[in-house]
């Protein structure tokens, strides 16, 4: 679960770091084009004022230009030498840079909505009296001399202010103000309309709120995808997990079932189902193993085989169902008599055999008398009816040059058979 969250706030952080960085990117790239938009007016104001410049040179070093008069135009009164007959005819004023400037002014105006001015804060002529915005840049001027220039953007308008020093030819009609050549007289103004700047700096805005949005809205859009998806994976593989514990926890279940049913299986296999106890099979596998540990200790090993005498007589006197009780009840007498280390199984119908290890011929021949006389002093009752019940014994002992159980238990069998024929009821050693 902590990967988890690590991983989605991991995801999330980059996708959101990326994005401020598209949004900044955006934002630098409209701050660029603006800036790139105001200096292409600065080029454009600039180039304007360097050709007036040019101009007001030009007509500066010729000492002003004369034109013809007409109607629509008089002498300005600030100008020395103003007027000047060529004949009786014609009449000639003069006009310097400053006037010049001016009427070029009021004419670009009419036709192409730019604006010159020439303006001082202390001019000749009253018309060239500088407004704040001209105010303004003429004592940024005048304060930082190394300042050739001040712009500014307004609202319908860029405005431009070139600095005027002091030329030689300007003394002329400024000599009485005391400047000096190299100080700012003054300064040509230039103003650019602006309209197709707006409108693209209107446009590139709007573009960059459409990109801010669509950026912003992928960016939520990834982060629920990546949210969802790893939530998703992560949820499949807790469902997987549990899954795997739960199909575990039946394997688990099933591996026990199977255990104890193979357990069971096996002791079925090896018990015999009436009496309980281990069957030919159970025994032969044990006594094999124990008659080859008994030979390489060299520790004796002796076998009892045991029968109930005239058993078929009580099968055929009490029934089966008696008989089989009988059988049971030998065999707890039996099973009470011996040792736990001791092995008694049921051979096979009423025929039992004891195997008992680190013991001769001699303790087997007390064990078995002691197991006789138990089941003689015993009788089996069943309500109303008493059944005395006695059994045969015969013993044999290991001998060194037996290879294997079968030849204990076929010694046993002849000595069982000999009680049998002798009189019953008695335990005999193969001899």
């Amino acid at each position: 679960m902590k990967s988890k969250n690590f991983l989605i706030y991991f995801t999330v952080t980059v996708i959101f770091c990326f994005t401020l960085f598209i949004l900044k990117y955006i934002s630098d790239t409209k701050n660029d084009y603006q800036k790139f938009s105001e200096k292409i007016l600065f080029e454009q104001a600039s180039t304007l004022y360097n050709n007036l410049v040019t101009l007001k040179h030009w007509n500066s070093q010729k000492g002003s230009i004369y034109i013809k008069a007409y109607e629509e135009i008089d002498a300005n009164q600030f100008i020395k030498d103003g007027i000047i007959h060529i004949n009786d005819k014609e009449l000639l004023i003069k006009m310097n840079p400053a006037w010049m400037i001016r009427e070029l002014s009021e004419v670009s105006n009419l036709k192409q909505n730019y604006y010159f001015k020439i303006t001082s804060l202390s001019p000749i002529n009253p018309i060239n009296k500088p407004d704040n915005f001209e105010k303004r840049a003429l004592k940024q001027l005048n304060s930082n001399k190394e300042q050739n220039f001040y712009t500014s953007l307004e609202e319908n308008r860029y405005n431009f202010l070139g600095a005027l020093k002091v030329q030689p030819s300007c003394l002329s009609c400024h000599n009485t103000q005391n400047y000096k050549v190299g100080d700012v007289i003054g300064g040509l103004r230039v103003s650019v309309p602006i309209e197709n700047y707006k409108e693209n700096i209107k446009i590139i805005e709007s573009k960059s709120d459409i990109l801010n949005i669509i950026t912003i809205f992928t960016s939520i859009i990834f982060m629920g995808i990546i949210t969802y998806t790893v939530t998703s994976i992560y949820a499949r593989e807790l469902n997987i997990l549990k899954l795997n514990k739960t199909l575990e926890l039946k394997v688990n279940k099933r591996t026990k079932e199977l255990r104890e049913a193979n357990k069971k299986l096996l002791e079925t296999s090896i018990t015999d189902y009436l009496t309980n106890l281990p069957n030919r099979r159970h025994f032969f596998e044990v006594g094999i193993k124990t008659l080859h540990l008994a030979k390489r200790e060299n520790i004796p090993l002796s076998i009892i085989c045991v029968d109930i005498d005239f058993f078929k007589k009580i099968n055929d006197t009490y029934g089966h169902d008696i008989g089989d009780e009988i059988l049971k009840f030998v065999s707890r007498i039996m099973e009470k008599s011996i040792r736990k280390s001791d092995i008694l199984a049921r051979m096979g119908g009423e025929e039992f055999s004891i195997l008992l290890y680190n013991t001769n011929e001699n303790q087997a021949y007390i064990l078995a008398e002691k197991i006789r006389q138990n089941i003689e002093n015993s009788s089996f009752k069943d309500g109303n009816q008493e059944v005395k019940v006695t059994i045969s014994l015969g013993i044999s002992q290991l001998l060194e040059n037996d290879e294997d159980l079968d030849s204990v238990i076929k010694r046993a069998d002849k000595a069982l058979y000999m009680a049998k024929e002798k009189s019953r009821n008695i335990s005999i050693i193969y001899s």
